[in-house]
C-alpha cells in the first residue's frame, strides 16, 4: 500500500461529515437530539475518523519502511 495522499485524507473527511449528518438527521427526526448530544456526536465522530486516518498512515508503505529502517 502506498502512503495516503491528501485525496485519501479528504475522502475520509467527507465520509466523516456525511455520516455525522446522517446520524444527526436521524436524531433530529426522532426528536432525540439535544445540543449536548449533538456536540458529543460530533466529537466522537472526530475521534473515530482521526483514529482511522492514523491507522491508514501506519499501514502505508512509507510507515512500514520507516519501521524496518529503525529496527
Amino acid at each position: 500500500m502506498s502512503a495516503p495522499t491528501p485525496a485519501v485524507e479528504a475522502r475520509l473527511d467527507r465520509i466523516c461529515k456525511r455520516q455525522q449528518a446522517r446520524f444527526m438527521d436521524h436524531l433530529r427526526d426522532t426528536r432525540q437530539a439535544t445540543p449536548r448530544l449533538e456536540a458529543d456526536v460530533m466529537r466522537v465522530f472526530g475521534f473515530i475518523f482521526s483514529d482511522v486516518k492514523s491507522a491508514v498512515r501506519e499501514l502505508s508503505k512509507e510507515a512500514q519502511n520507516a519501521r524496518t529502517q529503525t529496527h
